[in-house]
């Protein structure tokens, strides 16, 4: 059973969580909500989410995909070194790591970028640094998943279960789901 872990900090963009987590959930996979600072997460929007499990506990050899939802909680991620330890880790292993909105910015940080083709919000794009950046929804360049953000959420949680799980099944939740794109 494929295990995937979506890392909630403070100021996370509810759209960008919860779409990737919902739709993920509905697939025979075992995705994990993860608190970066404490086990009940406030969005951007002040939505409180209580989490799964806690950062400290995830380990990137028993994670298939990890996945980093934008807003202002991408500086949270950026800056808290645990979240840092494990990206790193999950890249060098050759897993997927997804992130959207203004989280690819993290990943650039980090140099997980250079050279590589990705996207982000419009405000963030320029934070890039060192990726070939499109202006589209979604962008997958090796094991790297990019979004453009909010309006992206659903096309980006259907091409990681496209990933993770094959075209059928992203096909299968599409429908379900009445997602007409």
């Amino acid at each position: 059973m494929k295990k995937v872990a979506i890392l909630a900090a403070p100021g996370f963009e509810e759209i960008e969580l919860m779409a990737p987590l919902d739709i993920l959930r509905r697939l025979n996979m075992d995705v994990v909500l993860a608190g970066v600072q404490s086990d009940k997460v406030v969005s951007t929007h002040e939505v409180t989410v209580s989490t799964d499990t806690m950062l400290d506990k995830l380990h990137a050899d028993k994670l298939d995909a990890l996945i980093l939802p934008g807003g202002a909680g991408s500086w949270v991620l950026r800056d808290t070194p645990e979240v840092i330890h494990l990206v790193k880790k999950m890249h060098e292993a050759g897993k997927l790591v997804a992130a959207i909105c203004a989280a690819p910015s993290v990943l650039a940080s980090l140099g997980l970028l250079e050279g590589k083709n990705a996207t982000a919000h419009a405000g963030f794009q320029d934070k890039l640094a060192g990726a070939i950046v499109h202006d589209e929804e979604v962008v997958v360049d090796g094991s790297i998943t990019t979004s453009y953000g909010l309006g992206g959420a659903i096309p980006f949680a259907l091409e990681l279960v496209r990933q993770l799980a094959g075209p059928a099944e992203a096909d299968r939740i599409q429908k379900a789901i009445a997602y007409r794109h």
